[in-house]
């Protein structure tokens, strides 16, 4: 190996490790501090606790440069950076989905309550109204019955009257109307002849 090349290597060995914008978490219970300068120098930036989500700017070794959830950016030991969500993380992520989803069941159980309710409710207007029918199609057929029943009267009436009455009862006007009608001829008569039957 020549002495330029082992100059060159070195070279790069010594340059700043980067890579492209990585997720990595602190490690469980921890709390890190955040460096304005790599290898703990400069100012304290922010304290980053456990379950913390990072984003990986740039590597060094020992150091990494990330940005925090809230924007800030600084240094940190990257040895206590990790790429899995640690147990707390994870833990404290399940209790809230189980929070949420308590939440939940407990919304879909009133939602059911109301339903139920709601179900009694009309299933009792539906019986209330099927009791109406009943009744209105009772009273519908005892009027039918009436109905009936006069129809047949009516007809017992009319099959009651003799043919012999109706013609008695024709003959007797018409002999009512020919003494009616020689009765005002007769007066008529005498009024005009002074009281005097001329005929």
């Amino acid at each position: 190996m020549t002495r330029q090349s082992f100059f060159v290597l070195l070279f790069i060995s010594l340059l700043p490790i980067t890579s492209f914008a990585e997720t990595a978490y602190v490690t469980d219970v921890l709390r890190l501090k955040l460096y304005q300068n790599p290898k703990s120098q400069g100012e304290i930036i922010k304290t980053i606790m456990s379950g913390d989500t990072l984003t990986i700017l740039e590597r060094q070794p020992r150091y990494a440069k990330v940005r925090t959830s809230d924007n800030i950016v600084g240094w940190t030991k990257s040895a206590y950076l990790v790429y899995e969500p640690p147990p707390r993380l994870i833990v404290s992520n399940m209790e809230k989905q189980l929070s949420i989803a308590k939440l939940q069941t407990k919304k879909s159980s009133d939602q059911m309550k109301i339903a139920l309710t709601d179900a009694r409710k009309y299933q009792q207007l539906l019986i209330e109204n099927e009791e109406k029918i009943g009744i209105q199609a009772s009273q519908l057929e005892k009027l039918k019955l009436q109905n009936e029943e006069f129809e047949q009267s009516m007809v017992g009436y009319e099959s009651s009257v003799p043919v012999n009455a109706y013609l008695i009862s024709i003959v007797l006007f018409f002999i009512i109307g020919i003494a009616l009608g020689w009765y005002i001829i007769d007066y008529r008569i005498r009024k005009n002849h002074g009281g005097f039957r001329i005929y």
